[in-house]
């Protein structure tokens, strides 16, 4: 018999991947944003360029609420962190047209540094999520 994660072990997992996605994606940010790859002339919202501040909640709050729906995977099935993978790396894929499609006038270079702002926050909830399922007892 194996040993699921409770609520406190995933969503603990869950903070973890959410601070770590954050310091990567704020690091990402600043460093596109010097070189000139993200840049204020291209808008995310109406005549508004992107800040530090969409990046953070767009790292913290997706994060917790994956956490969430990986939480109620691995309560109600019998492979919760398989098909939490498994439906998370399909979303991310999936997400990569968002920046190409819903920014007008992005440049390939700007699109590409968001959708690897993508794969650090799946990754960040991959790593952290999987480690503690590892690391529950009976596993």
């Amino acid at each position: 018999m194996t040993t699921k994660l409770n609520f406190k072990q995933a969503f603990m997992a869950g903070l973890m991947a959410a601070g770590a996605a954050t310091v990567v994606n704020a690091l990402l940010f600043f460093i596109f944003k010097a070189a000139c790859i993200i840049v204020d002339t291209i808008f995310i919202q109406p005549n508004q360029a992107l800040t530090i501040v969409p990046i953070i909640f767009a790292s913290i709050v997706p994060t917790i609420v994956a956490t969430l729906v990986f939480f109620l995977f691995e309560k109600f099935s019998n492979n919760g962190f398989k098909i939490f993978r498994i439906i998370a790396l399909v979303l991310m894929v999936l997400s990569f047209v968002n920046p190409f499609m819903g920014i007008p006038g992005v440049t390939v270079g700007y699109a590409l540094a968001l959708d690897l702002m993508h794969v650090v926050v799946v990754a960040a909830l991959l790593y952290f999520i999987g480690k503690a399922v590892k690391n529950n007892p009976s596993n």
